[in-house]
């Protein structure tokens, strides 16, 4: 009798379990899926994090690298062709070059705590206006400075969730700044927080950038190899407008 009270026992428990068991499939199910992380900032800390932490990119003393990039017209022709030498030095003071060859000229863009300069063959280039060469030179600095650039007050991160990105499924960040209309979307590998590229919607135009290749340098994640296409507004691609090719990083 006891026996029998046990098996009873037991399948009522083993009921319980299953039942409890399908109860909670049918509300995962039913319930929309909770965002992996509340807001944008949370996810860009673990991407700096991963990346190589904000703290220590901060805390670099220079940074140099080699730039080839090209450009390419609608139809394919190529647009501009030029390497670039970046020499970046931000300790004990700030000595920001950038140098290239275009047209048989030799070009470089400076800047130190005193201002701008662009000089053509040793001389100043006095075509170049001062608005003209820190737009120049934030933009390079800017994208060689990604994600750790993002984190930054006169950004708004906003955490848009997980989609497929290029067949592989990512945390997707949404990124605008103030004083820009300019849209950005960030795409990282929800498995390990790889950077795959990002989406850029301007007043004219929408540009899709993707990291074919990373590399490792002292600790630090950074592209190896770029290309960037034109598409329309779903993302489909028009044509491919640039390739950027980064070499011989120093980090110190």
């Amino acid at each position: 009798m006891n026996l029998k009270k046990q098996k009873d026992t037991t399948s009522i428990i083993i009921g319980i379990l299953i039942l409890g068991f399908i109860i909670w499939q049918v509300i995962s199910y039913i319930l929309p899926d909770q965002p992996a992380y509340e807001n944008g900032k949370a996810l860009l800390v673990d991407v700096m994090k991963i990346h190589g932490g904000k703290n220590n990119w901060d805390s670099k003393k220079g940074l140099s690298f080699t730039k080839d990039f090209k450009l390419f017209k609608k139809d394919g022709r190529t647009e501009i062709e030029k390497k670039e030498s970046h020499r970046y030095n931000y300790a004990p003071r700030e000595d920001l070059k950038v140098a290239w060859s275009q047209d048989s000229n030799e070009y470089v863009l400076h800047k130190t705590s005193k201002g701008i300069l662009q000089y053509v063959n040793d001389s100043i280039d006095a075509r170049a206006t001062t608005k003209t060469l820190y737009a120049k030179l934030n933009a390079a600095t800017f994208v060689i400075d990604l994600p750790y650039s993002l984190d930054d007050t006169n950004a708004s991160l906003d955490y848009q969730g997980q989609e497929d990105f290029q067949g592989q499924d990512c945390h997707v960040l949404k990124v605008n700044f103030k004083d820009s209309k300019d849209t950005w979307r960030l795409y990282f590998a929800t498995d390990n927080f790889n950077w795959l590229g990002y989406w850029v919607h301007t007043s004219d135009h929408y540009s899709l950038v993707l990291n074919e290749e990373m590399i490792d340098v002292n600790g630090f994640t950074l592209s190896r190899k770029r290309k960037s296409y034109r598409t329309d507004s779903l993302q489909n691609i028009t044509y491919l407008r640039a390739t950027y090719d980064y070499t011989d990083y120093k980090i110190n």
